[in-house]
């Protein structure tokens, strides 16, 4: 079995320490001589031996640590109970951006697309090839009313399932 090569390219923060002298931290390492990724793990003192971790892109702590800023925020509470807030005020600062998500959610419904599905397309993340009209509107949306639909995307990941079928047909009266 050959031996994992790592080189710590830079030490970002000591997360713990442990009185057997090890220590957990994120790090930028290249781990076998590919790009460096961000890495959290524990270390003896030496940092010859290694505890198991996790590796991470940048895209990905990025999403972390926005997923912790509103978390300690305490905004996925908020978000949760305030859904009916948003949308107040996005009718009233943006009734196109309203009125084009009505019409969009109405076109899901027509093709039936269940509600995963329907949350993925809105995301603008999975398009099949035969939804290029529903990927432009979306683009259109996105780039026209940014801060609503950024809003209405981070909306979306923290309701569940059953919120956002309540929050679609309250969107579409």
């Amino acid at each position: 079995m050959s031996k994992i090569q790592f080189d710590i390219k830079q030490k970002i923060a000591v997360l713990s320490e442990s009185g057997k002298g090890w220590s957990k931290e994120l790090n930028l390492i290249s781990w076998n001589g590919y790009p460096a990724k961000f890495d959290i793990r524990d270390w003896d003192a030496a940092h010859e031996k290694m505890g198991k971790g996790v590796t991470l892109t940048e895209a990905e702590l990025k999403a972390l640590y926005h997923a912790l800023q509103r978390w300690f925020e305490g905004e996925n509470e908020r978000q949760v109970v305030s859904w009916h807030g948003l949308l107040e005020r996005w009718t009233q600062r943006a009734p196109l951006f309203i009125q084009q998500l009505k019409n969009i959610l109405l076109y899901l419904q027509e093709r039936q697309y269940p509600l995963e599905k329907q949350r993925q397309l809105l995301y603008a993340t999975v398009f099949p090839e035969f939804e290029e009209a529903l990927r432009y509107e979306i683009e259109t949306i996105r780039s026209i009313h940014e801060v609503e639909y950024t809003e209405f995307v981070q909306l979306l990941r923290t309701l569940k399932p059953e919120q956002v079928e309540q929050f679609f047909v309250t969107l579409k009266q």
